[in-house]
Protein backbone atom coordinates (compact mmCIF):
# COMPACT_ATOMS: atom_id res chain seq x y z
CA UNK A 1 0.00 0.00 0.00
CA UNK A 2 2.55 2.28 0.88
CA UNK A 3 4.63 1.73 -2.57
CA UNK A 4 1.42 2.17 -4.24
CA UNK A 5 0.69 5.22 -2.17
CA UNK A 6 4.06 6.91 -2.99
CA UNK A 7 3.25 5.95 -6.84
CA UNK A 8 0.19 7.88 -7.05
CA UNK A 9 1.94 10.92 -5.09
CA UNK A 10 4.66 11.14 -7.87
CA UNK A 11 2.29 10.52 -10.79
CA UNK A 12 0.09 13.21 -8.97
CA UNK A 13 3.47 15.51 -8.48
CA UNK A 14 4.25 15.45 -12.26
CA UNK A 15 0.73 16.16 -13.60
CA UNK A 16 1.29 19.08 -11.96
CA UNK A 17 5.29 19.78 -13.16
CA UNK A 18 3.92 19.37 -16.40
CA UNK A 19 0.84 22.01 -16.30
CA UNK A 20 2.64 24.07 -14.83
CA UNK A 21 5.43 23.95 -17.11
CA UNK A 22 2.72 24.25 -19.95
CA UNK A 23 1.16 27.34 -18.90
CA UNK A 24 4.50 29.12 -18.22
CA UNK A 25 5.39 28.34 -22.23
CA UNK A 26 2.02 29.61 -23.00
CA UNK A 27 2.86 32.91 -21.13
CA UNK A 28 6.19 32.84 -22.53
CA UNK A 29 4.78 32.69 -26.23
CA UNK A 30 5.62 35.68 -28.85
CA UNK A 31 3.00 38.32 -29.05
CA UNK A 32 2.51 38.69 -32.83
CA UNK A 33 2.27 42.60 -33.72
CA UNK A 34 1.13 44.38 -36.86
CA UNK A 35 2.97 47.21 -38.11
CA UNK A 36 0.57 49.77 -36.03
CA UNK A 37 1.29 48.37 -32.50
CA UNK A 38 5.44 47.82 -33.17
CA UNK A 39 8.17 50.30 -30.97
CA UNK A 40 5.17 51.09 -28.73
CA UNK A 41 2.26 51.71 -31.63
CA UNK A 42 4.56 54.75 -32.74
CA UNK A 43 4.47 54.37 -36.15
CA UNK A 44 1.48 56.25 -39.00
CA UNK A 45 0.17 54.44 -41.65
CA UNK A 46 2.69 55.70 -44.10
CA UNK A 47 5.39 54.47 -41.70
CA UNK A 48 3.59 51.20 -41.01
CA UNK A 49 3.12 50.51 -44.86
CA UNK A 50 6.62 51.28 -44.91
CA UNK A 51 7.55 48.75 -42.65
CA UNK A 52 5.70 46.52 -44.50
CA UNK A 53 7.40 47.19 -47.21
CA UNK A 54 10.76 46.61 -45.07
CA UNK A 55 10.01 43.27 -44.27
CA UNK A 56 7.80 42.00 -46.68
CA UNK A 57 5.00 40.79 -43.67
CA UNK A 58 2.57 42.24 -41.82
CA UNK A 59 3.67 40.80 -38.93
CA UNK A 60 6.00 41.55 -36.66
CA UNK A 61 7.36 40.56 -32.69
CA UNK A 62 9.40 42.48 -30.38
CA UNK A 63 11.80 41.08 -27.77
CA UNK A 64 9.79 39.81 -24.71
CA UNK A 65 10.42 39.14 -20.94
CA UNK A 66 12.46 41.70 -18.73
CA UNK A 67 15.58 43.04 -18.19
CA UNK A 68 17.78 42.91 -15.26
CA UNK A 69 15.84 45.80 -13.70
CA UNK A 70 12.57 44.39 -14.38
CA UNK A 71 11.51 46.91 -16.86
CA UNK A 72 9.78 45.84 -20.40
CA UNK A 73 12.73 43.97 -22.75
CA UNK A 74 9.92 45.89 -25.83
CA UNK A 75 10.26 48.91 -26.57
CA UNK A 76 8.51 51.83 -24.56
CA UNK A 77 8.77 55.50 -25.35
CA UNK A 78 8.66 56.82 -22.09
CA UNK A 79 11.10 54.37 -20.72
CA UNK A 80 13.41 55.36 -24.24
CA UNK A 81 13.83 58.57 -22.62
CA UNK A 82 13.65 57.82 -19.08
CA UNK A 83 17.06 55.84 -20.49
CA UNK A 84 18.35 58.04 -22.75
CA UNK A 85 21.42 58.88 -21.14
CA UNK A 86 22.57 55.74 -19.76
CA UNK A 87 25.02 52.96 -20.59
CA UNK A 88 24.55 51.59 -23.96
CA UNK A 89 23.15 48.33 -22.79
CA UNK A 90 20.82 50.26 -20.61
CA UNK A 91 19.33 52.09 -23.00
CA UNK A 92 15.76 51.19 -24.43
CA UNK A 93 15.65 50.09 -28.07
CA UNK A 94 13.11 48.73 -30.62
CA UNK A 95 14.22 45.65 -31.92
CA UNK A 96 11.95 44.15 -34.32
CA UNK A 97 11.84 40.49 -35.46
CA UNK A 98 9.90 39.24 -38.52
CA UNK A 99 7.24 36.80 -36.87
CA UNK A 100 7.41 33.25 -37.42
CA UNK A 101 11.36 33.95 -38.41
CA UNK A 102 13.27 31.11 -36.60
CA UNK A 103 16.60 32.82 -37.45
CA UNK A 104 16.93 34.65 -34.05
CA UNK A 105 18.12 37.59 -36.87
CA UNK A 106 16.49 40.78 -36.26
CA UNK A 107 14.97 43.11 -38.93
CA UNK A 108 15.58 46.14 -37.71
CA UNK A 109 17.12 48.09 -34.31
CA UNK A 110 15.96 51.53 -33.68
CA UNK A 111 18.80 53.39 -30.91
CA UNK A 112 18.59 56.66 -29.50
CA UNK A 113 21.75 58.16 -28.11
CA UNK A 114 22.20 61.90 -26.61
CA UNK A 115 25.26 63.81 -28.30
CA UNK A 116 27.26 67.16 -28.31
CA UNK A 117 27.61 67.60 -31.69
CA UNK A 118 26.01 66.80 -35.01
CA UNK A 119 27.42 66.56 -38.76
CA UNK A 120 27.31 69.89 -40.49
CA UNK A 121 25.35 68.73 -43.93
CA UNK A 122 27.44 70.59 -46.32
CA UNK A 123 30.64 69.19 -44.99
CA UNK A 124 29.38 65.75 -44.77
CA UNK A 125 27.69 66.02 -48.08
CA UNK A 126 31.69 66.65 -49.68
CA UNK A 127 33.23 64.35 -47.15
CA UNK A 128 30.52 61.71 -47.89
CA UNK A 129 29.65 60.93 -44.83
CA UNK A 130 27.80 57.36 -45.17
CA UNK A 131 29.28 56.40 -48.28
CA UNK A 132 28.87 57.61 -51.76
CA UNK A 133 25.66 56.83 -52.39
CA UNK A 134 24.17 57.45 -49.46
CA UNK A 135 20.89 59.70 -49.88
CA UNK A 136 20.26 63.03 -47.74
CA UNK A 137 16.56 63.95 -46.47
CA UNK A 138 15.45 67.25 -45.38
CA UNK A 139 14.33 66.43 -42.10
CA UNK A 140 15.61 67.81 -38.22
CA UNK A 141 19.47 68.45 -38.33
CA UNK A 142 21.17 66.08 -40.72
CA UNK A 143 19.33 62.50 -42.22
CA UNK A 144 20.60 60.17 -44.56
CA UNK A 145 20.05 56.52 -45.88
CA UNK A 146 22.92 54.32 -46.69
CA UNK A 147 22.74 52.85 -49.71
CA UNK A 148 21.53 48.94 -48.61
CA UNK A 149 20.59 49.09 -45.30
CA UNK A 150 20.28 51.38 -41.90
CA UNK A 151 18.87 54.97 -41.27
CA UNK A 152 20.75 57.89 -39.60
CA UNK A 153 18.58 61.05 -38.05
CA UNK A 154 20.42 63.99 -36.61
CA UNK A 155 17.90 66.30 -34.06
CA UNK A 156 17.89 69.15 -31.93
CA UNK A 157 16.62 68.33 -28.28
CA UNK A 158 18.46 69.63 -25.47
CA UNK A 159 18.35 66.91 -22.44
CA UNK A 160 20.14 66.84 -19.15
CA UNK A 161 22.34 63.80 -18.16
CA UNK A 162 24.56 62.71 -15.30
CA UNK A 163 27.55 63.35 -17.08
CA UNK A 164 26.31 66.99 -18.36
CA UNK A 165 23.51 68.41 -20.75
CA UNK A 166 23.35 67.67 -24.61
CA UNK A 167 21.72 69.75 -27.07
CA UNK A 168 20.89 66.70 -29.48
CA UNK A 169 19.88 63.52 -30.23
CA UNK A 170 21.12 60.78 -32.49
CA UNK A 171 18.49 58.10 -34.13
CA UNK A 172 19.86 54.93 -35.77
CA UNK A 173 18.40 52.39 -37.71
CA UNK A 174 20.23 49.03 -38.58
CA UNK A 175 18.55 46.40 -40.95
CA UNK A 176 19.83 43.25 -41.29
CA UNK A 177 20.20 43.05 -45.09
CA UNK A 178 19.26 39.78 -45.40
CA UNK A 179 16.06 39.80 -43.88
CA UNK A 180 14.96 42.95 -45.46
CA UNK A 181 12.67 43.05 -48.54
CA UNK A 182 15.10 43.72 -51.59
CA UNK A 183 12.29 45.97 -52.85
CA UNK A 184 12.36 48.30 -50.16
CA UNK A 185 13.48 51.49 -49.96
CA UNK A 186 15.99 53.72 -48.25
CA UNK A 187 12.46 56.44 -47.92
CA UNK A 188 10.92 53.33 -45.97
CA UNK A 189 13.41 53.19 -43.85
CA UNK A 190 13.58 56.96 -42.90
CA UNK A 191 9.86 57.00 -42.88
CA UNK A 192 10.35 54.34 -39.85
CA UNK A 193 13.19 56.03 -38.06
CA UNK A 194 11.20 59.79 -38.11
CA UNK A 195 7.98 58.15 -36.51
CA UNK A 196 9.85 56.77 -33.60
CA UNK A 197 11.68 59.66 -33.36
CA UNK A 198 9.14 62.30 -33.06
CA UNK A 199 7.71 60.24 -30.84
CA UNK A 200 10.84 60.54 -28.54
CA UNK A 201 10.91 64.03 -28.97
CA UNK A 202 7.24 64.96 -27.73
CA UNK A 203 7.97 62.40 -24.61
CA UNK A 204 11.39 64.64 -24.15
CA UNK A 205 9.66 67.99 -24.82
CA UNK A 206 11.34 69.10 -27.49
CA UNK A 207 8.82 68.35 -31.00
CA UNK A 208 9.25 71.70 -31.85
CA UNK A 209 12.90 71.85 -31.65
CA UNK A 210 13.20 68.93 -33.42
CA UNK A 211 11.23 69.63 -36.60
CA UNK A 212 10.78 65.73 -38.02
CA UNK A 213 7.77 65.80 -40.01
CA UNK A 214 4.51 64.24 -39.71
CA UNK A 215 5.50 62.24 -43.28
CA UNK A 216 8.79 62.25 -44.72
CA UNK A 217 9.34 64.08 -48.29
CA UNK A 218 11.35 63.16 -50.47
CA UNK A 219 15.33 62.67 -50.33
CA UNK A 220 17.04 66.00 -51.09
CA UNK A 221 18.21 66.89 -54.49
CA UNK A 222 21.81 67.92 -55.07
Amino acid sequence: MKTRALYWGACAALVVAITGCSGDSDERREKTLSASQVCDGTLTTPAADALERIGGTASFTELDGTDGEGDPNSFSVELAAKRLHSELGRRNECVLYKAGDQSGIYLLKVRFEPTESRPNPESSAKNGKGGDDSVAYPIGLYAYTPADSGAYLYFSCPTKGPEGDTPYVMASMFSSENQTNPDSTGKDRMAVLNDVSRALAKELGCAAQAELPAEVPDPASD
